[in-house]
C-alpha cells in the first residue's frame, strides 16, 4: 500500500489536515466532551436526588435539625431516639443545669448540646446547639431559657 503525498491532503476548518470529509481528531474530542458532559448531568442529578432524600429525613424528626452538620443531626438522631426509647438521660452522660433543674443537656458531640425538658414523667427534646449557645445558656439559664420552654 502507497503512502498518498502531503500535497493531496485537506486543511479542515479547524485547522488539522487530513484526507477524509472531516477532522477526525476534533470528532473525537467531541464525544469525550459530550460523554464527559452526560457523566457530569448524571452525578448533578444523582447529588440532587440525594439532597432531597436527606432533606426528606428531617420531617421524622421532633426538634429542628436541619441547620447542623451532618454528622451531627445523625448522632443528635441517635440520642432521640434512645430518649425515645426510655433510655435515662444520665447513661448518655446528661446533666441538670444548677440554674433550672428540669433543664437536662445531653452532649451530642464535642461541640454540640442537646436541651431536654424534664417534665417528671418525660423527657421533651427543645432543641441542640452550638457549645458557644449553650455557654450563655449555661451562666444565665433563666434569661434564655423561658422562651426556649414556652415554644415547646
Amino acid at each position: 500500500m502507497s503512502h498518498r503525498p502531503r500535497r493531496y491532503r485537506k486543511r479542515f476548518a479547524c485547522g488539522h489536515r487530513g484526507f477524509g470529509r472531516y477532522c477526525h481528531c476534533c470528532k473525537a474530542s467531541q464525544q469525550q466532551q459530550a460523554r464527559k458532559q452526560l457523566q457530569k448531568q448524571a452525578q448533578r442529578t444523582a447529588k440532587a436526588q440525594q439532597r432531597q432524600q436527606w432533606q426528606a429525613t428531617f420531617a421524622d424528626d421532633p426538634i429542628d435539625l436541619q441547620s447542623l452538620p451532618p454528622h451531627v443531626v445523625l448522632k443528635a438522631r441517635q440520642l432521640l431516639e434512645a430518649l425515645g426509647q426510655g433510655t435515662g438521660y444520665w447513661e448518655m452522660a446528661g446533666k441538670r443545669l444548677k440554674g433550672m433543674r428540669e433543664v437536662v443537656r445531653i452532649p451530642v458531640t464535642h461541640r454540640y448540646r442537646l436541651l431536654c425538658h424534664d417534665s417528671g414523667q418525660t423527657i421533651q427534646p427543645l432543641q441542640v446547639l452550638s457549645h458557644e449557645d449553650y455557654n450563655a445558656i449555661a451562666r444565665h439559664p433563666r434569661r434564655y431559657l423561658p422562651s426556649v420552654l414556652k415554644c415547646s
